[in-house]
């Protein structure tokens, strides 16, 4: 009967999870979850252990796993195989993985200006936080300057950010929100989250932390 239910599902839906591939599902949350190995909140200036001796004010950065094997798999599969309902569950997969002071919103890392994806894989990833944690997600940041994506760049390139790279839109500020947490897919040298981070304190929100999918180790 199982088997039937999951054939019917398939015909619906023509989706398999790509973990354990299963009919009809976009991803298992289990098995999503399996993939995850959280280590704890690293600083976000050094990507190193946290609490840091080097930067006391550094906020700190969840994260899933470390950008290889399956968690990378992922990843790649979300952003360049335009499977966006994929990134709501490694949202959720996420949320049940990590322990963090909950904010009054989740803000997520816009696309570039000139991104040929159908969606923003960051949004999709804070959707699936916002749905398990109750939080909701606030898109009030985008791209100031026109900017080479970070994966096509390299890596002394991603180290930095021109000033004023994020823009703040106001209009797109919720009633109440005082505190928010920063969501990406991936971290790789942090600057895009730091850069978001400011734009965002300038704008009088205090920014509690990050978190991201997955985090690419090896940074300054």
């Amino acid at each position: 009967m199982a088997g039937i239910a999951s054939l019917f599902w398939h015909v619906l839906f023509p989706v398999a999870c790509p973990v354990c591939g299963r009919a009809g599902s976009t991803g298992c949350l289990g098995c999503i979850k399996g993939v995850l190995s959280p280590s704890g909140p690293v600083c976000i200036e050094c990507l190193n252990c946290y609490p840091c001796d080097r930067h006391t004010l550094a906020f700190p950065h969840y994260f899933g796993a470390t950008h290889k094997g399956p968690a990378r798999q992922l990843i790649h599969l979300l952003k360049y195989g335009h499977h966006g309902a994929l990134g709501i569950s490694m949202g959720r997969a996420l949320a049940a993985c990590l322990s963090f002071p909950l904010p009054d919103a989740l803000v997520p890392i816009p696309l570039h200006n000139e991104s040929p994806r159908f969606f923003n894989q960051s949004e999709k990833i804070a959707q699936g936080l916002s749905l398990e944690l109750g939080v909701p997600v606030m898109n009030c940041l985008s791209w100031n300057v026109r900017i080479h994506p970070r994966a096509l760049t390299k890596s002394y390139a991603r180290s930095k950010l021109p000033e004023g790279a994020f823009k703040l839109d106001e209009r797109r500020l919720k009633a109440g929100i005082r505190t928010v947490m920063i969501c990406d897919d991936v971290c790789t040298t942090g600057a895009t989250i730091l850069g978001a981070a400011e734009t965002l304190a300038k704008g009088g929100l205090q920014v509690l932390g990050s978190a991201s999918f997955t985090l690419a180790k090896g940074k300054k």
